[in-house]
């Protein structure tokens, strides 16, 4: 540890505290007061402690638990929004499983600093995006109130998400936090000196000027890259966007405002797909009536808004005899369905809908038939053929099924869910008159990044690349609280991800249109009731992203565990009396 390092003055002696601090402005950063300038400043105070010389008080990796534990209390409050006798042990469970980021941020940047002499500025952003990354896959993941996403409106900086990702903003924003917290550390070692030796002030002045200027350059070098590339970026959307004088295809996207509690009410069903029937009349006279008479192309529903289902069985299953109809006419009676809503609205259609294969189990013993429930989306052209499906392929945890319920289904009757959903198999590249590749997904799919950039991967290697990302989702949940903008910036970030344009049908809000770049180009409100009519760009923009994935946080991940090993068998040893003391 650098010898120079200070232990935090007196009223910074409680690690706790101190990280607090960075845990309250972090708050601040995120919605709903999204003061984004904070997340520049929000890691610098648990920054100070990574070089102190040792960390204040008796636990203090317990006291920086503590201080994250606040953080998410605060940060995802509406996730016990949706049923609040039930879901508040969730929202108790998902903080206290994210609040072990923070002391693990702080011990493993400890560590890469003392054992491989890295520079803070180097250091707390390596381990800082690893860590992003463990946290985007374990428990299925959870990516939102990223640090990133604060900085969801400042178009040029949030460019480089194209080469590594939004990791790569994250990245960012700790490198230069790091710089801050370094020059912090700098100031405070020459007023110390200074304190104790006047007659050297102007020599130590100046040396100490210059050092907290050595301490900023990594910042400004990285942000000046970053401007850069950004400028760069946006400026070659405006040439690409101006080359190219084919229209691309006009999309009528849904937002009812039905309470998430309607399915557990059956009689709603129909006053619900009334509502959606109605402003999909509305949307499509009003395209019609635009400046350049442009008529819609797509009208979108958001997830599980069409209300009937669609179901398939096994070949040869065979209902009961007291069943007064056939699989065959089941599964046509369900496509009749939604091909008269098509025909009747005249424009193909894209919905939100529950889907259900049967089963027969042979080997199970009984009668009973398996039922595997699907959360899909289904398009069906004017002519009212279904043109293909896609099953949601990342399910959320204790929302769309619960673990080890396969082999305990009782525990499906200690929540409100009646049963769990399958996951899909692979994305779906649903295409409209030969023309237009759209690529749905579903709810939170959109908040992980690696899981839209393979759907989008996968399909560009098919030849299949989508000329739009769809998002169905049903935020009514949430009662409009800040998870919604949580979400979009979530959506925001994929589409610049992938160079691709997402639009967003969300029940409850927030819809939305959103370009290659990222820029929102018109949103819905919240818990409101209303259409948006999207116009999205043609063509194709390539993307490092989509390419090669998460190398580059792969391998801040792969720095973090490394350092774990060599802290662990460090500290073995030294159990052991075979090292010296640690120096720190």
């Amino acid at each position: 540890m650098n010898s120079t390092a200070v232990t935090p003055r007196a009223w910074y002696r409680s690690t706790f505290a101190i990280a607090l601090v960075g845990s309250l402005l972090m708050w601040a950063a995120q919605p709903p007061l999204a003061l984004s300038w904070l997340a520049w400043i929000a890691p610098v105070p648990c920054l100070l402690l990574v070089q102190a010389d040792e960390l204040p008080g008796r636990r203090p990796y317990r006291a920086l638990y503590f201080a994250g534990f606040v953080f998410w209390l605060l940060a995802i409050y509406w996730l016990c929004w949706p049923y609040p006798l039930l879901t508040w042990l969730g929202w108790l469970a998902l903080s206290a499983y994210l609040a072990v980021y923070l002391p693990a941020f702080v011990a493993i940047t400890r560590a890469v600093m003392f054992r491989f002499a890295f520079p803070l500025w180097l250091a707390a952003p390596v381990v800082w995006t690893g860590l992003e990354l463990a946290r985007a896959y374990l428990l299925t993941g959870f990516l939102m109130a990223s640090i990133a996403h604060t900085q969801v409106n400042s178009l040029t900086l949030i460019q480089i998400s194209d080469l590594v990702g939004e990791y790569g903003v994250d990245f960012l924003i700790m490198l230069v936090a790091a710089c801050i917290a370094e020059g912090l550390r700098i100031a405070d070692c020459g007023l110390r000196i200074q304190s104790f030796c006047p007659s050297v002030k102007v020599t130590r002045q100046h040396s100490k000027v210059l050092r907290i200027a050595g301490a900023s350059m990594p910042a400004v070098v990285a942000i000046g890259a970053t401007l850069a590339y950004g400028h760069w970026r946006l400026g070659q959307h405006a040439e690409f966007a101006d080359s190219k004088f084919e229209r691309g295809p006009r999309v009528a996207l849904i937002q009812g405002n039905s309470l998430a509690e309607w399915k557990q009410d059956p009689s709603r069903e129909d006053q619900i797909m009334r509502d959606y029937i109605r402003l999909s009349e509305e949307a499509i006279a009003a395209a019609k009536h635009t400046g350049d008479g442009h008529p819609a192309d797509l009208v979108v529903w958001p997830e599980t808004m069409y209300r009937k289902p669609l179901r398939s069985f096994d070949p040869g299953f065979k209902l009961p005899p007291n069943v007064p109809a056939t699989t065959e006419d089941i599964v046509a009676g369900d496509r009749q369905n939604l091909a008269a809503l098509a025909k009747h609205l005249g424009v193909p259609l894209l919905v939100g809908v529950d889907r259900y294969h049967v089963v027969a189990d042979e080997h199970s013993g009984s009668d009973a038939p398996t039922v595997q429930a699907y959360n899909s989306a289904a398009l069906v052209d004017r002519e009212g053929t279904i043109v293909g499906t896609y099953d949601k392929m990342h399910r959320v945890m204790f929302g769309e099924y619960i673990p080890f319920a396969t082999w305990i289904p009782y525990l499906y009757r200690l929540t409100p869910l009646t049963g769990g959903i399958e996951p899909g198999d692979k994305p779906a590249a649903l295409w409209l008159r030969a023309t237009y590749c759209f690529s749905p997904n579903i709810c939170y799919e959109t908040a992980i990044p690696h899981v839209i950039r393979r759907q989008v991967a996968t399909l560009e290697r098919s030849g299949n690349a989508p000329v739009a990302l769809v998002n169905l989702t049903n935020d009514a949940w949430y009662w409009g609280s800040s998870e919604l903008d949580m979400h979009l910036a979530c959506d925001v970030f994929r589409a610049v991800e992938t160079r691709t344009p997402l639009v967003v049908a969300a029940n409850g809000g927030i819809s939305a249109s959103i370009d290659r770049v990222g820029r929102v180009r018109a949103r819905g409100g919240k818990q409101t009731a209303e259409f948006l009519l999207a116009d999205i760009e043609p063509g194709y923009l390539p993307s490092w992203y989509v390419q090669f994935g998460d190398w580059f946080a792969a391998l801040c991940l792969a720095c973090c565990l490394t350092a774990i090993i060599v802290e662990w068998r460090y500290r073995r040893a030294l159990r052991h009396r075979t090292l010296p003391p640690p120096s720190e």
